[in-house]
C-alpha cells in the first residue's frame, strides 16, 4: 500500500504561510506537479537543491520523489568548495538554486568538475493549468528517499542515504505521540537541509495536514514577528538558540526581586500551571500558542530546559544524528526527565556497548553513498554506533555524557571535523608546520605550530598580528561561515600526538 506523503484531506486549508502570501494544500499539490513536469527525463536520478527556505525548495524536493529521484539538499550558507565537493561527490543531474545563490555559481563552476544543469526558481514560468500532483507517495519504501551530506571522521562530508521507511518511522512516532496534530501549527526556522529540521518541520507536518509557518530568515526579528503574526504550537530549535532565548527573558527577569522570587518559587516547587499564569507575557511574546519546544543537533543545558519545562512549555531534547533520520530517542508528551534525551523510538533497540550508544532498527540509514568501507565501520550487524556515550536508567531513559569521536559539535548544532580544518589550514600557509583545532568557549580554537625558519626569513616580527591578518583573516574568508577560526594561539613547540600520529 502506497503511503500518502502530502496530506489529501484539507484541499483548502493554509499549507504554507509564508511572508509573501498563503499556499494551501491544493495549491501545493498543485506546484508539486509543476515542478515534477521539469524533470520528466529518464536520465534524471539526483536532484541538488541550494537555496534559502523557501516554498519552493519544497515544491523541489516533493517533485524529486514523484520522479523518482533522489533530492540531496545543500546547505545555502556553504562555501562553494564544500558545495562543489558535494556535487562531484554525487553526480545530480540538476541543481536547483534561487536567485540569492547565483553570486555562488562562478566559483562553484570553477571548482567542480560535474556540470549539472541549473534551474533558477525566479525563472521557473508559472502555470495554472497545473492540476495537483496525482502523486501519493513511493512504490517502494525501501527505495533511497534522500541524500544528505553530513561531516564524517574521514576529513570530507559524506552523504547519507535515507530510505523512505527511515522517514517514516521517524514521522510515525513524533504523530503517535499526538506533537504533530492537523490542528496544531509548525514553524520552519532551521535551514531544510538538515535532516532534524526537514523530517520535524516540513515532512511531518505535511504528512498529517497541519499549517507550517515559514519564517523568512534565521533573525531573531523575523523569528519573533512569525511567532506573533501566527498560532505556532511546535518550534523545532538548537541549544544554542534556546540558550539565547532563556538569556533575554531570564535578564529581565533577574531585573524584579518580585518575579525572580516567583520563578524560584515555581521551580522550586515543579508548579508548572503557576509557572505558566505568572509568567503568561512570556507565552505571549512566542505568540500565546506554543506548547512544544523541541531541541535538536546538539546537547541541551540543563539550566534552560529546566526554566522553560518550569513555567509551563513542554520543552523535548531528543537524541540523534543524520544516520539516524534522524531520531534515535526523544522524550514523550508527560514523560520529560529534564537532562534526559527521553526513551527509544519505537521499534528501535538501544544498547551501551563500552559506554557507547549503538542503535538497532528501521529507522537506521541505508549507508553513506558509495562509501561501502565507512558504512561497515558505523554500521555493523545493523547496530549504528554513534560515537557517542551515554547510560539508561531503569525505565530506559537515555542520558548523554559524552562524545567518543572526534567531531566537534558548535552549540548552533553544526557538525565540524577538526582533521577537515587542520588539514586546510596547514596547506594554506608555508608559515603552518602543525595545526590542532578544538573548542573552546564554545568557539573554534587554533592551536599552531608556526615554522620559525620561515619566519626568519620573512623577518616576521609580531608574529600574532602577522597570523591574524595573513593567515586566519584570509582563511577564515574562504571556508563556510561556521568553521571559521575564531581564536588561535602560537606554540613554541609541537603538537602532542599518539603513536598513530593523531593529535591528543
Amino acid at each position: 500500500m502506497t503511503t500518502l506523503f502530502i496530506n489529501r484531506n484539507f484541499p483548502d486549508k493554509k499549507a504554507l504561510v509564508t511572508t509573501s502570501g498563503d499556499i494551501t494544500y491544493s495549491t501545493l499539490l498543485k506546484n508539486v506537479e509543476r515542478y515534477a513536469r521539469l524533470l520528466t527525463s529518464k536520465d534524471t536520478s539526483k536532484v541538488a537543491i541550494f537555496s534559502e527556505n523557501r516554498p519552493e525548495w519544497i515544491y523541489t524536493f516533493y517533485a524529486a520523489l514523484q520522479n523518482k529521484a533522489i533530492p540531496v539538499p545543500i546547505d545555502f550558507m556553504a562555501a562553494a568548495e564544500d558545495v562543489a565537493y558535494i556535487l562531484d561527490d554525487c553526480h545530480p543531474e540538476w541543481l536547483f538554486i534561487s536567485a540569492a545563490m547565483m553570486d555562488h555559481l562562478p566559483e562553484i563552476e570553477l571548482k567542480s568538475k560535474h556540470k549539472p544543469r541549473v534551474m533558477v526558481f525566479e525563472e521557473i514560468a508559472p502555470d495554472d493549468s497545473v492540476k495537483e500532483t496525482e502523486w501519493l507517495g513511493p512504490e517502494d519504501n525501501g527505495a533511497t528517499a534522500v541524500i544528505i551530506y553530513t561531516s564524517g571522521t574521514t576529513g570530507s562530508p559524506k552523504g547519507v542515504m535515507l530510505s523512505f521507511t527511515n522517514l517514516l518511522e521517524n514521522i510515525s512516532a513524533v504523530i503517535n505521540s499526538k506533537i504533530f496534530i492537523p490542528e496544531r501549527q509548525v514553524m520552519i526556522f532551521l535551514p531544510l537541509h538538515h535532516v532534524f529540521p526537514l523530517v520535524g518541520s516540513m515532512m511531518t507536518p505535511l504528512y498529517v495536514g497541519a499549517s507550517i509557518a515559514m519564517a523568512p530568515s534565521m533573525q531573531s526579528a523575523d523569528l519573533l514577528k512569525t511567532f506573533g503574526d501566527n498560532e505556532v504550537g511546535v518550534f523545532l530549535g538548537v541549544p544554542r538558540l534556546y540558550e539565547l532565548m532563556y538569556r533575554g527573558i531570564k535578564a529581565k527577569i533577574d531585573k524584579s526581586p518580585v518575579a525572580k522570587t516567583l520563578l524560584w518559587f515555581v521551580l522550586k516547587t515543579r508548579w508548572r500551571s503557576l509557572g505558566r499564569k505568572i509568567f503568561n507575557k512570556v507565552h505571549q511574546s512566542f505568540g500565546g500558542h506554543l506548547q512544544y519546544m523541541i531541541a535538536g543537533g546538539a546537547a541541551l543545558n540543563r539550566e534552560v530546559g529546566t526554566f522553560f519545562y518550569g513555567i509551563g512549555f513542554d520543552i523535548m531534547e531528543g537524541f540523534g544524528m543524520t544516520e539516524a533520520a534522524p531520531m534515535i530517542t526523544f522524550p514523550r508528551p508527560g514523560k520529560i526527565k529534564i537532562g534526559s534525551t527521553g526513551q527509544a523510538l519505537p521499534g528501535l533497540t538501544i544498547e551501551i556497548r563500552e559506554g557507547e550508544i549503538v542503535a538497532k532498527g528501521p529507522g537506521i540509514m541505508k549507508g553513506y553513498y558509495n562509501r561501502p568501507e565507512e558504512t561497515a565501520e558505523t554500521v555493523k550487524n545493523g547496530w549504528l554506533y554513534t560515537g557517542d556515550l551515554g547510560y539508561l536508567d531503569k525505565d530506559g531513559y537515555l542520558f548523554i555524557t559524552g562524545r567518543k569521536k572526534e567531531i566537534i559539535v558548535l552549540p548552533n548544532g553544526k557538525n565540524i571535523n577538526p582533521v577537515e580544518l587542520e588539514s586546510k589550514l596547514e596547506n594554506f600557509s608555508p608559515a603552518i608546520k602543525e595545526a590542532g583545532v578544538t573548542l573552546y568557549k564554545e568557539m573554534l580554537h587554533a592551536v599552531i605550530f608556526p615554522d620559525a625558519s620561515f619566519l626568519t626569513e620573512n623577518n616576521i616580527e609580531d608574529q600574532q598580528a602577522w597570523f591574524r591578518d595573513q593567515v586566519i583573516t584570509p582563511f577564515n574568508a574562504g571556508v563556510t561561515s561556521y568553521k571559521r577560526i575564531m581564536q588561535f594561539t602560537l606554540i613554541k613547540s609541537e603538537l602532542p600526538r599518539t603513536r598513530l600520529s593523531k593529535l591528543q
